[in-house]
């Protein structure tokens, strides 16, 4: 399996195919091969490549410049991986807490991405920039209050009781309670394929993540995206997921959103043969 440094970093990697890049960037708590319904398909027409972030599985980096990564820093070691290995610009697939960092190096280094598709993707800062603020949190509350309490079901029962786990030394509990939570479902990770746990198991330390301050990153931050962008989601998400995903096709400038009927926060798992068509037919016109 192919490695390459950026910059003191190590990023281990996959590629199937020729020709034009597409760059598949994971979320949280997976790594490369969550994309692994897309490789094939992918790959017959595409140069596939599928990375795994600073943290995740099977890299041995130890976290640079605190306890763990920023949104910051997985997005530039993605400019560096994009310079190195692709030679740049390249359609770039970013999922969940990836999707944050494909639109931060979308809007800061357009020159690098050609098309951008943002699965589900978790820029939290659009519903509240500042989430330490009382009259932000209340002016969410205000003008969306479903949209608040989804969040905040999210907050208080799966991410601030995942991070405790963590810390704790109980990883497994942490993923359960990280994955669950993320789905709006309980007892979703339980019913996920053994290979599938197991490698959300490998990458219980990428929760970390969660933890750290995003930067902050608004619809005028959004705006700066030039480049043609698809936003999906999945049709039976949490509410706080699908209002971001929603804000993002209001403010990045041509943007189109779809949503995958059935699906939850992991469209390109749990309905990949219709995830591939839709980005497919995407990139084919681009």
């Amino acid at each position: 399996m192919p490695a390459v440094d950026v910059g003191g970093v190590t990023l281990y990697y996959e590629e199937a195919g020729k020709g034009r890049p597409v760059v598949f960037v994971h979320g949280i708590p997976t790594d490369y091969r969550a994309w692994g319904a897309q490789m094939g398909p992918f790959s017959k027409e595409f140069r596939a490549v599928s990375l795994s972030r600073r943290l995740a599985s099977p890299n041995k980096n130890a976290p640079v410049g605190g306890p763990t990564a920023t949104v910051q820093e997985n997005a530039a070691d993605l400019k560096t991986f994009v310079e190195k290995v692709c030679e740049g610009p390249v359609d770039l697939v970013g999922h969940s807490y990836g999707g944050f960092v494909c639109a931060l190096l979308a809007a800061s280094h357009g020159d690098l991405v050609r098309s951008l598709v943002l699965v589900e993707p978790a820029v939290s800062t659009l519903l509240v920039a500042d989430q330490n603020s009382t009259l932000q949190v209340l002016g969410l509350l205000l003008r969306s209050p479903s949209v608040a309490l989804s969040a905040r079901r999210f907050q208080s029962g799966s991410l601030g009781p995942s991070l405790a786990a963590l810390k704790e030394g109980h990883p497994a509990e942490a993923v359960e309670l990280n994955v669950d939570g993320v789905q709006d479902l309980r007892g979703s990770f339980a019913k996920l394929p053994e290979e599938t746990r197991k490698m959300m198991l490998d990458n219980a330390g990428t929760i970390a993540e969660l933890g750290v301050p995003f930067p902050r990153f608004t619809s005028v931050d959004a705006g700066r995206i030039r480049c043609r962008t698809l936003i999906v989601n999945g049709g039976s998400s949490a509410l706080w997921l699908r209002r971001i995903g929603a804000l993002l096709g209001k403010s990045v400038p041509g943007a189109a959103v779809t949503e995958l009927a059935g699906a939850r926060h992991f469209p390109h798992m749990e309905k990949s043969e219709e995830f591939n068509e839709k980005v497919l037919s995407f990139l084919r016109r681009g």
